[in-house]
Parts: C-alpha cells; sequence; structure tokens
C-alpha cells in the first residue's frame, strides 16, 4: 500500500514538473512579444503576396542596357521595401540621418532575405529547375562582366535560408528587422557612426530576443541553438557577398560611365559618387 502511495505521489510529481515546463514553454513569448510578432508579419505579409518575379523586367541586349534595367528594377524593390520598414515605430523614431545610414548600408545586405521571401521551389529565377527565369537569370552576369561566382553565391545564400527559416514568415520578418538595426554590418570603413547609436542597439537587441524566443517556441531550446548557429554562420556569408556584390556593380557603372542613369537611392546603395 504504502508502495502504490509512493508511485502515486511520484507520478503526480513528475505531472507537476511537466506542467511548469509547459508552462514556461509557453511564456518563453509574452503577449507584448506576440503582439510585435503579428506587427512585423502584418507588415511585410502584403509585399510577400503581391511579390511578382521581376527579373524578367532586366533588358539583355547589351552590358549598358542590363545594368539600366537591374538598376531600375532594384530601386522598384527597394522603395517598396523603405516604406515597410517606415513603419516599424522604432526605426521612423530614429533621426533622419540615422534612418539614411542604416538604409544606404543595411539595404544591399538584406536582399537575400527579401528574396527568400518570395523564393518558389519551381519556375523561380534562383531554383534550379532550368525555367526560363533561371536561364535568363544566368545571362545577366555574364553580360554585365567577369563576376567571380557572384550569382551561384547569392543563389546558395538563398537557398541556405529557405532551408533554416523553412520560409517561416515570423522568423523572416523578424530576421529582416534584426538585420535593419544593425550597425557596420556592411563592413564598410566609410559607414559614418550613428547620432543615437544606442536607440539602434536596443532596438536590435529587442527584435533579437524575440526571434530567439520564437526559435525556442517552435523548435524548442536544442534545435534552437542549432537553428541560430546557422543562422549566424549565413550573416557572415550575406556580409562577405553584399560588399563583393556592391563592389561588383560600382565597377561595372563606374566603366560604363552610366551612373547618372541610376536612381539617386541606388546610387546611394552602391556608393557610387
Amino acid at each position: 500500500m504504502d508502495m502504490d502511495e509512493n508511485d502515486d505521489n511520484s507520478l503526480l510529481d513528475e505531472i507537476n514538473v511537466m506542467n511548469e515546463m509547459e508552462d514556461l514553454s509557453l511564456e518563453t513569448l509574452s503577449f507584448e512579444d506576440w503582439t510585435t510578432i503579428e506587427s512585423v508579419r502584418s507588415l511585410f505579409s502584403p509585399l510577400l503576396q503581391s511579390e511578382t518575379c521581376l527579373c524578367s523586367s532586366i533588358g539583355l541586349s547589351d552590358h549598358a542596357t542590363a545594368l539600366i534595367s537591374w538598376s531600375q528594377m532594384a530601386n522598384q524593390i527597394a522603395l517598396q521595401w523603405i516604406n515597410c520598414f517606415r513603419q516599424i515605430d522604432e526605426f521612423e523614431s530614429l533621426d533622419g540621418d540615422d534612418r539614411f545610414i542604416l538604409i544606404k548600408f543595411n539595404l544591399l545586405s538584406v536582399s537575400p532575405v527579401l528574396k527568400c521571401f518570395s523564393y518558389k521551389i519551381i519556375n523561380d529565377c534562383c531554383s534550379h529547375d532550368n525555367n526560363e527565369q533561371a536561364e535568363k537569370n544566368c545571362q545577366f552576369f555574364p553580360i554585365c562582366g567577369h563576376s567571380d561566382g557572384i550569382q551561384e553565391t547569392f543563389i546558395n545564400l538563398v537557398l541556405s535560408l529557405v532551408e533554416i527559416t523553412e520560409q517561416d514568415i515570423t522568423i523572416l520578418s523578424l530576421l529582416l528587422t534584426v538585420l535593419l538595426f544593425s550597425q557596420r554590418l556592411s563592413m564598410n570603413e566609410d559607414e559614418p557612426p550613428l547620432k543615437d547609436a544606442l536607440a539602434v542597439y536596443r532596438a536590435q537587441s529587442h527584435y533579437t530576443r524575440i526571434l530567439w524566443n520564437y526559435f525556442v517556441h517552435k523548435y524548442g531550446e536544442i534545435q534552437a541553438c542549432k537553428h541560430f548557429t546557422q543562422l549566424l554562420t549565413i550573416i557572415f556569408r550575406i556580409q562577405s557577398a553584399s560588399k563583393s556584390i556592391r563592389e561588383f556593380f560600382r565597377a561595372q557603372f563606374s566603366t560604363s560611365n552610366i551612373g547618372d542613369t541610376v536612381a539617386p537611392l541606388i546610387q546611394s546603395v552602391l556608393h557610387i559618387s
């Protein structure tokens, strides 16, 4: 009889521990965190749903045409996303110069994440199914000039992000916001200091914490560590790739003497003087 009672008590203790662990997991994300998640999801979802492949708009008749049409496409995409960024309270409340610096130096670095939002397994310019868009994309860099594998690097980054994030719009939205608030992401020595670096750091920390807690909520702590480590590795790769892409396009526009035809926003992002 005593043994049965002890067994019952042990079972109750185990149930209580499991309930406590479940309560803790539910508390990983607070009500305020879920509100923030819903805010960024609803902010970026319309662009995701309305996204169309703009690669088809790039002309490939000659070197200058390819570059100019690429810059027009990039400008259209950039303006759409900047309008979204301006709706993030922490970003909009920053000093105007700080907002300009973050856009100028970080926009190119977040482009693989932006592409990950709309990536499709088939019939996508970054997919490997030999579709028309992908074949056209393959022709772009050879027409522009020797690119040292930039195109393949970008595609691999997108595919790596697709694999790790599973295109979860919450993960992508939070990651995009974290990168937006990242200082020195571009690894550019010319990047000036921010007027209110503390405000930017606080915003980045806030969204990083929510991103981590969401990983824990979705995968559990052990798998969250694995995913987060993989994500950091990709961010380092993005930094290096973005620097190479910027230098490539700057060189192409400079040698072609068509820098003045590029939209001012893209001139700024590429640091074309």
